[in-house]
């Protein structure tokens, strides 16, 4: 049953800043408590690497200063955690064990990096992964004193991470579990462009292996693979995918799957508690399936979606999919919708330019465009994300959208 009572998000990222900002936007005044386990201000994930490669410092990673929680109403209880939500009693308990009443409850506590389970006691210290400020300042650290660094796995993360580091004379070594890198976001044809850029820098890639050990050795670690390969390395940072923190709604008795289920309008099994972001298993617009969709966009988009609602303006969310925007090794990269289909799913259209390293592939069923892989001419990108999300009839130009971008007004 609805109680009156402070709006309580338990995070402090992008879901809980675009939540913060709806909820004032709809003109909802009740105060809102904000309870996050770092001590610092919200902060971009996605900039660590630039963090680690030097092209930005400490502070720029902040999105946002300290005096926006103050302008927004929000009070904060920042380097807190909370170990319990009690539904029935609209309460949550923190670590010291003070509890808090709410009337509506947000829980965006995204997600934490699944770490590598064949690393031996003793070569813990050598291995990390990317996910938060700590993760990054550890990784900046040792990057000035490493010689020989083993990353494991190549999506997005563990490409960034190479490229931050691949001018400090470090010897790279990628373990690779699929036989191409960005195996979600495209196909090898695609993927293969930016594979000869990694490789040309000097980059060691090794598809198709597993990691069997991690252990000490000397000053570094041993790293085994199922080739029995063995690779010498003073770091190892891996990047093998992210896995939500769900334990909390869990205990609270909310419905859970890979993630907290939510409806369209970000509402899990509980009336009053909304989730959003990584934490946040909802539909996929495209494929109908339910989903957690890890991408910094969507989180920012259930976010504002979770905060009208709570603010009691109703709102649902809209063209709800896998979409990254980077760049890698000087290539400009758009991965939307349905980006790696699988063959004969869907009917292909590309455009390959290998000389000058532009590649477009559209995937279309029918007339509508259910995905597109943009590699150096992403200048429409938003425009055929809107395509992708509204499904376009895009018959008049299906022909020459591959090689012409896509623009109208």
């Amino acid at each position: 049953m609805s109680k009156t009572g402070p709006h309580v998000i338990i995070g402090n990222s992008a879901a809980a800043l675009s939540a913060i900002k709806a909820i004032r936007k709809a003109g909802d005044s009740t105060p809102i408590i904000l309870v996050s386990r770092e001590k610092c201000v919200a902060y971009s994930p996605v900039l660590t690497t630039y963090f680690i490669g030097g092209q930005i410092g400490r502070d720029g990673l902040f999105l946002v200063d300290p005096g926006f929680y103050d302008r927004m109403g929000v009070q904060t209880l920042l380097g807190r955690e909370v170990v319990a939500v009690h539904p029935e009693k609209h309460v949550i308990r923190l670590d010291h064990r003070k509890e808090i009443a709410y009337g509506r409850l947000l829980i965006a506590t995204g997600a934490s990096a699944k770490p590598l389970a064949e690393v031996d006691p003793e070569a813990k210290d050598r291995v990390t992964t990317l996910r938060t400020m700590a993760d990054a300042e550890k990784i900046r650290s040792a990057v000035e004193k490493v010689r020989d660094m083993v990353v494991i796995g190549a999506g997005l993360v563990s490409l960034q991470t190479i490229k931050a580091v691949m001018d400090r004379k470090v010897r790279i070594t990628a373990v690779v579990g699929s036989h191409q890198i960005l195996s979600r976001q495209m196909d090898a044809e695609c993927a293969d462009l930016i594979r000869k850029k990694i490789e040309a820098r000097g980059v060691r890639l090794l598809f198709g292996r597993q990691v069997k050990s991690v252990a000490r050795q000397g000053s570094g670690v041993e790293v085994r693979t199922n080739y029995n390969e063995k690779l010498r390395a003073d770091l190892v940072v891996v990047g093998k995918g992210v896995e939500p923190n769900t334990g909390m709604a869990r205990e609270a008795g909310l419905r859970v799957r890979e993630g907290v289920l939510v409806d369209d309008s970000m509402r899990t099994s509980d009336p009053d508690i909304w989730a959003a972001g990584d934490v946040a298993q909802g539909q996929n617009t495209l494929t109908g399936r339910s989903e957690v969709i890890a991408t910094w966009l969507n989180a920012c988009g259930q976010g504002e979606v979770a905060g009208c609602n709570m603010a009691g303006r109703p709102t649902v969310r809209q063209g709800q999919f896998q979409e990254n925007v980077t760049h890698l090794m000087g290539v400009a990269v758009a991965s939307l919708g349905l980006s790696n289909p699988g063959p004969d799913r869907f009917e292909e259209i590309r455009y390959l330019d290998e000389d000058r390293g532009i590649c477009r592939k559209l995937f279309f069923d029918g007339p509508i465009l259910r995905g597109a892989v943009l590699l150096n001419r992403l200048e429409d990108a938003g425009v055929i994300r809107a395509c992708i999300a509204n499904r376009a009839d895009l018959s008049p130009w299906k022909d020459r959208i591959a090689r012409t971008p896509l623009c109208f007004g």
